[in-house]
């Protein structure tokens, strides 16, 4: 487990704290009272061939981020590294502080792995 205050960190948590992600070029969102909203688009040809037979498949959906989520999403810009983005996390967010890296790593990877809206430039 990492943590905030840890004070041994190995040189593997060194590398992790160290990375660097950027949004990937083609994600598309929109920021409305602080709040992160990702638009995808509803492109399979599933959903491509019903629009044709007049079914109304709308053509973006959107994706909602919570609170957490939104500031660590508005935080990503290709420069600052994870351990940056969780000192800002931790300052904004005081209840945010226990397993704080743990918890950010675990969101990153997930952002980057599952959803593919970042990736990683360092």
């Amino acid at each position: 487990m990492i943590n905030k205050n840890s004070a041994t960190v190995n040189a593997e948590t060194e590398q992790l704290l160290e990375r660097v992600y950027q949004m990937k070029p083609e994600l598309r969102y929109e920021v409305r009272d602080g709040i992160v909203f990702v638009i995808k688009e509803n492109n399979a040809w599933i959903q491509r061939t019903l629009r044709k037979i007049k079914y109304k498949i709308p053509e973006t959906s959107e994706m909602e981020l919570d609170e957490y989520g939104s500031f660590i999403f508005q935080q990503i810009d290709g420069h600052k590294t994870v351990r940056e983005i969780g000192e800002r996390l931790g300052e904004a967010y005081e209840e945010a502080n226990q397993q704080l890296y743990d918890r950010l790593l675990l969101y990153l990877n997930h952002l980057e792995k599952n959803e593919k809206y970042i990736e990683r430039i360092a």
